[in-house]
């Protein structure tokens, strides 16, 4: 009689989405009014009617189960029935996707064994008032307003393990700011990763911005991995962001204080092209010995350009990778042109370089990068074959392909994509004393040739299995969340009639 629900029911009912049934419009990053995948209200209507019609009808004891959906049964506000305790598949559910009416209604109360929580939906500005306990939860990936309004969440804040933050100011009134969640993370934190996502790159340098990564690196004594990313969709802003207080100074200092305690950090280019430091910090010598942790950084950059990483962030990602003694480096990439790879690949090997012997003093020189990834994850030609192969599943009627659709994730590839998309080159460094190196100035203009020995870097191809995707995971995790936000919890413009 429990084999069912003790054996079947966890793997059956694992996870649960009330806002889609497949991340297909998130890939495609269809338009709202063309969505064919993520009908919450019909989606949530199904299930309420299986969960408590179907089932329930089903139950030897109908009048008894139906109590577990009331509040307040035989005065004990507790009651549930033997269905509500053991049978209901709501029990099994530990991952959940829902929208902003489903935590305002009654229904997130019949999940009380989640660890992990997605609202997909625009910022709430209203209090909620539903009264819910989660006390399971440990992944929360929500729009700062809604978690601003929802009591709550802020409560469950500090127990989480991962949090995933839409972060944006452009619908978030300064009056309130953040505060209510900076003061959450005041006191001891379990957190141990946020995925920062913000509205703008311009707004790594607001004051809130600032003040809540500086909390939680000084009260989460865990906290390793930190992505910051942002909005790449049009969002329509609905307050005056002229309200929101910059940091007064460089911020670059403070970012670095964060970034020291990390293993693993993810940042869009765009956002790291605005951190500045104060002048003595990029000459400044870091010590360093030849058994470093394991810390790695990965670089994000949509369109590579040019034939060398940009002079300024070539500087500010010396300084954060000497300063905080990253070993791995991993460069996240889209092609401008074809066949960019091998452009790329030398791009990276340049910057490693420049990094071991691009300085006079020595004491500026890093030899810490011990390994480099790269991965192409956008390209014109490979999306648009990918697009095409998720269009014909969708417009042919065989279950097959229909079925297909439930297995299309952001790092979905077909078999007539490039064998680069999407599938990471990893090589291994050594260095090699040599003398006569050429040394270059900040732009990468010859100016002499080094008198004294310098340290060469060597790359030599990690071997990986022959037709095995591999991917860095840790992006594409943070790169799903950024999706789905976008997808899901921008404001997107209703017309373009005018402009």
């Amino acid at each position: 009689m429990y084999i069912f629900p003790e054996r079947l029911a966890p793997i059956l009912f694992q996870s649960l989405s009330l806002v889609r049934t497949n991340q297909v419009d998130a890939v495609l990053e269809s338009p709202k009014s063309q969505q064919l995948f993520s009908d919450t209200k019909t989606i949530q209507q199904h299930f309420m009617k299986e969960l408590i019609v179907n089932n329930i009808e089903q139950c030897e004891r109908a009048a008894t189960t139906w109590t577990s959906f009331q509040t307040n049964t035989f005065d004990d506000k507790m009651f549930k029935s033997r269905y509500g305790k053991y049978l209901m598949m709501t029990r099994f559910v530990n991952y959940l996707e829902c929208d902003n009416s489903f935590l305002n209604g009654e229904g997130i109360r019949l999940f009380s064994n989640l660890t992990a929580l997605k609202v997909l939906d625009i910022g709430e500005g209203a209090v909620f008032m539903s009264n819910f306990e989660l006390a399971n939860l440990r992944y929360l990936a929500i729009n700062a307003q809604t978690l601003i309004y929802s009591p709550q969440f802020l409560r469950i804040v500090p127990k989480l393990n991962r949090l995933d933050l839409f972060l944006d100011y452009g619908n978030l009134p300064s009056l309130v700011g953040i505060r209510p969640l900076i003061q959450q993370f005041r006191t001891f934190s379990q957190l141990t990763e946020l995925v920062l996502l913000l509205n703008n790159p311009f707004t790594i340098a607001y004051l809130d911005t600032i003040k809540l990564l500086e909390t939680i690196s000084k009260n989460a004594s865990n906290f390793a991995k930190l992505t910051i990313r942002y909005i790449r969709r049009n969002n329509e802003s609905t307050v005056d962001q002229s309200g929101w207080e910059l940091y007064q100074g460089r911020i670059g200092g403070k970012l670095l204080k964060v970034f020291k305690n990390l293993t693993d950090l993810i940042i869009d280019i765009s956002i790291l092209d605005l951190i500045k430091f104060d002048p003595e910090t990029y000459s400044s010598p870091v010590l360093y010995t030849d058994h470093l942790m394991e810390k790695r950084i990965t670089l994000v950059d949509e369109v590579v350009v040019g034939p060398n990483i940009d002079s300024t962030t070539r500087e500010i990602a010396g300084v954060i990778i000497r300063h905080c003694q990253f070993t791995h480096l991993f460069f996240q990439y889209g092609e401008s042109i074809e066949e960019s790879h091998l452009h790329v690949l030398k791009l990276l090997t340049d910057f490693v370089g420049w990094l071991s012997n691009g300085h006079l003093d020595q004491s500026r020189n890093y030899l810490g990068i011990r390994q480099i990834s790269l991965e192409k994850c956008w390209s014109m030609t490979d999306d648009s074959l990918l697009r095409d192969m998720i269009g014909s599943s969708i417009k042919s009627k065989s279950e097959s392909d229909l079925s297909a659709l439930q297995k299309v994730y952001p790092w979905t590839t077909t078999i007539n994509n490039s064998p680069r998309y999407k599938d990471i080159d990893s090589y291994n460094i050594n260095y090699v004393e040599e003398a006569g190196l050429s040394i270059t100035d900040s732009r990468g203009y010859f100016i002499g040739v080094s008198d004294q020995d310098a340290d060469r870097p060597q790359f030599t191809t990690v071997d990986k299995k022959s037709g095995i995707q591999t991917i860095n995971m840790e992006f594409w995790s943070g790169e799903s969340s950024l999706l789905d936000f976008e997808q899901y919890s921008i404001r997107q413009r209703r017309s373009l009639l005018w402009g």
